[in-house]
């Protein structure tokens, strides 16, 4: 029995299919996919166990910023690349590669299926470039800076949201040890506790003294602000 209880959970996932053609959306997907799969489950269904609900929320809406302003700003810049393109009589779609690929991407949440479509739209921005700057409509500077500059963004993603969660579950397991040292601390105290004094007058006048209430500053707040500054 207690050999059955270490077995991990069953989790639910989808498999899909993803043609990459270029080497750079391929990197992406092999340095960034599984890291930060792995890390926002763990953020969305894991951790909420341990941590404030709160506190996962808004680090769920940043992440959900950060994906629909990179995923608008990807798209925008493809349809540039394609107006560019029917302006000067190229046709997009017409570059063939040396070893495109088909990655497997285990889907284990609905962000993992936004991220994927993230690298396919990097994908699809590569193609634009590659079709024009072999057309030698982009100089090479340019052509180089925008793919590095995507890769980057893309990639940061996944660090930061990994960062995030190794920071929310060191945090969580300290909570969890102050708490088993409170409870341990309660039973001592409990068993070895001296009766109960019989409180005096003026004992009982001091009590009735109004104390000065102390409003700690939300350590849930403090930790939002650093964890999710970029």
């Amino acid at each position: 029995m207690a050999k059955d209880q270490q077995q991990p959970g069953s989790r639910p996932y989808v498999v899909q299919q993803i043609p990459l053609q270029s080497y750079h959306a391929q990197q992406v997907f092999k340095r960034g996919f599984e890291i930060y799969s792995r890390s926002i489950y763990s953020l969305s269904v894991v951790l909420r166990a341990t941590t404030d609900e709160e506190k996962i929320r808004m680090i769920e809406g940043v992440i959900d910023e950060k994906l629909n302003n990179s995923n608008e700003d990807l798209r925008k810049e493809i349809e540039q690349l394609r107006k560019v393109a029917e302006d000067n009589g190229i046709t997009l779609g017409k570059v063939d590669y040396s070893n495109p690929g088909t990655v497997e991407a285990k889907i284990s949440s609905h962000r993992a299926a936004r991220y994927v479509n993230l690298i396919r739209e990097y994908d699809s921005l590569i193609a634009s470039l590659d079709a024009l700057w072999l057309s030698g409509m982009i100089p090479d500077r340019d052509y180089s800076q925008k793919i590095y500059e995507w890769k980057r963004r893309i990639l940061r993603i996944a660090t930061h949201v990994t960062g995030v969660v190794r920071q929310l579950a060191a945090e969580s397991r300290k909570k969890e040890v102050e708490e088993k040292t409170e409870e341990q601390t309660g039973k001592l105290l409990t068993s070895d506790a001296d009766p109960v004094p019989v409180k005096t007058e003026e004992m009982k006048r001091n009590d009735q003294i109004p104390a000065l209430s102390e409003k700690p500053e939300s350590s849930s707040r403090r930790g939002i602000a650093s964890l999710m500054s970029w």
